[in-house]
């Protein structure tokens, strides 16, 4: 679809000619009274608002000028700013940024196109100077590819995902341009108090306090970042997982067919991984950015302190020229000032000769002996936590338990009792797989979670190890 199929033929030239300081603000105050009235703005009440707007901006010099095509009524003659806010409201019904409706209590309102409403939520982002929370971002994505959402719905929250991805490099970008932009800005300044202003009251606030600061700081997204590559890339290696995902996709209607919604989520992964594989990238040309408009600002502030001279600056040069012609311009000065050479010796006046640093005496170090006592209670606490840590041999204990004379079981008859069986749960998954253990893992064909009690766990098959098996394994590894 074209642009123009969507907006108006003349929709943009709302921002030419003398009156569009007026006209951009008038539109930024139509979207605040949106946002109060979504179904719709009194036209009597905006109308108000735009006399206010118009009487305040020529009180400070900005004149609205009426237009040549501009009809006023006989009644809107004598109060000239009512006839302004009329002529600024025909104006935007014309160019079409507003459509008129008149409803059953014969009131008129405002009732902005979907269009406009888009268009009014982008020009009142740009006019806002907000705090990015780039960590936000981070944290969104990664909840959403995180187990409880991939397990509802995969498409949806990889599709999601890419989507909120999209929006944290856009802001990044748009870090970086804006750097180059006020880089650009401070190196036009014509005075130093102009570089200094922009330094630090719009640079350091804007771009520093609002993006930098906190991107390099708090908002650093490094602590989601490995979660998410790693969700990422198990999804897109992993065939079965993938294949989930897109019957999801096809449940949901999102694609016309499994070939076009496994090529759609494969780019979606994709996109994601790339993205935070680069980031570092980003990160060093943010950095070169700012470093750039340190050093632009610095040498802004040096150049033009050295050839604009200043009262400062005059007056060191007339010192300077001073010493070099003293007796002509002691008779300029004498014929001009009165001058008196006053010299007073007082003792504020005289060199305070240094005193000598005392060498640093430091304290005896005093040895504590420590009791039998402690020490036996030290050695006590440490035996009984090695007691209690969770060991390899404890674990397939425990699973040998279960097992019995059984060659095999579900992981439902490992269902905990207690919160410690529940800490063996993922020593258990953890060594069932490392094939030096006396009993393996095996993923069922079909994915389940078991619910038992206030736990949760995946459901597998645990089947005994026999001394052979675990002979050839270690010999063949050792090969």
């Amino acid at each position: 679809m074209k642009l123009f199929d969507v907006l108006p033929d003349r929709f943009f030239s709302l921002f030419t000619g003398s009156n569009k300081e007026i006209y951009a603000e008038a539109i930024l105050e139509l979207y605040e009274q949106y946002k109060i009235n979504r179904i719709g703005i009194d036209y009597d009440i905006m109308r108000d608002l735009l006399q206010e707007l118009i009487e305040v901006k020529e009180e400070s010099g900005v004149q609205f000028e009426l237009e040549d095509d501009s009809n006023l009524e006989s009644n809107e003659i004598e109060n000239m700013h009512r006839a302004k806010a009329n002529a600024l409201l025909r104006k935007l019904l014309y160019l079409k940024w507003i459509d008129v409706e008149t409803r059953n209590n014969f009131k008129q309102y405002i009732i902005l196109p979907h269009y406009s409403i888009r268009m009014l939520s982008v020009l009142h982002d740009l006019c806002q100077v907000r705090s990015i929370e780039y960590q936000s971002y981070a944290l969104s994505t990664y909840q959403l590819l995180s187990n409880d959402g991939m397990e509802r719905q995969p498409s949806i929250a990889i599709i999601e995902a890419e989507r909120i991805t999209e929006q944290l490099l856009e802001e990044l970008r748009l870090l970086i341009n804006n750097m180059k932009n006020h880089m650009e800005q401070v190196i036009s300044k014509q005075s130093l108090q102009e570089v200094l202003d922009h330094h630090f009251d719009v640079y350091m606030k804007k771009i520093v306090d609002k993006s930098y600061h906190r991107l390099k700081t708090s908002d650093h997204v490094a602590r989601y970042r490995s979660k998410i590559l790693e969700t990422v890339q198990r999804w897109s290696l992993n065939q079965d997982l993938l294949n989930i995902a897109i019957e999801d996709a096809m449940k949901s209607e999102l694609y016309k067919n499994e070939d076009e919604a496994e090529l759609k989520i494969r780019q979606s992964l994709q996109f994601i991984e790339e993205t935070y594989d680069s980031l570092d990238e980003l990160y060093e040309q943010i950095d070169i950015r700012h470093h750039q408009y340190i050093k632009s600002s610095y040498d802004r502030a040096r150049y033009l302190t050295q050839h604009n001279q200043g009262l400062d600056q005059q007056i060191a040069t007339v010192l300077e020229s001073y010493e070099k012609t003293q007796d002509f311009w002691d008779e300029f000065l004498s014929n001009v000032f009165r001058l008196h050479n006053v010299d007073n010796l007082s003792e504020k006046s005289l060199l305070t000769p240094r005193k000598k640093k005392a060498t640093h005496q430091a304290q005896p170090h005093t040895v504590v002996p420590i009791s039998d006592e402690v020490k036996k209670k030290i050695r006590d606490i440490n035996i009984k936590r090695l007691e209690n840590a969770i060991t390899k041999e404890k674990v397939n204990t425990f699973v040998m338990e279960r097992l019995g004379d059984r060659e095999e079981i579900g992981m439902s008859e490992l269902a905990p009792k207690t919160v410690e069986e529940y800490i063996y749960l993922p020593f258990v998954y953890l060594y069932g797989y490392d094939q030096h253990s006396e009993y393996r893992l095996v993923r069922n064909e079909e994915k389940r979670i078991l619910h038992i009690g206030e736990y949760r766990f995946d459901d597998r098959k645990v089947i005994r190890n026999s001394q052979r098996e675990r002979g050839v394994t270690h010999v063949y590894k050792h090969k």
